[in-house]
């Protein structure tokens, strides 16, 4: 959010983080309506002992959260809208679009 000059340099280095051997960008756009099923950011961690977690923020409050009863569900989310996003080159055709002006 911001300026056109700040929203082309967030544009930039999104498509810069795209670029990187170990990492893969996906669009969830807001297109898809209710099976996005995060409204506010959610990190899943895998931690050195292969526990899983989640670290979810609200515009009050950050939550880390280990027990496996809450964490399951937000995984199984996770990975449906993985499935459902856009691909990384869809994702990055989109963000070229954006910067060109053409939604």
């Amino acid at each position: 959010m911001g300026t056109p000059d700040v929203m082309d340099a967030q544009y930039q280095r999104l498509l810069e983080f795209a670029e990187l051997p170990n990492t893969v960008l996906q669009v969830a756009p807001f297109s898809m309506g209710a099976r996005r099923p995060f409204s506010l950011p959610v990190t899943v961690l895998t931690l050195p002992e292969r526990a899983v977690a989640l670290y979810a923020e609200s515009a009050h409050r950050g939550h880390f959260e280990r027990e496996s009863t809450f964490v399951l569900p937000i995984l199984m989310a996770y990975h449906q809208l993985q499935t459902e996003a856009l691909s990384q080159a869809e994702s990055v055709a989109m963000i070229h679009q954006l910067r060109k002006g053409t939604p």
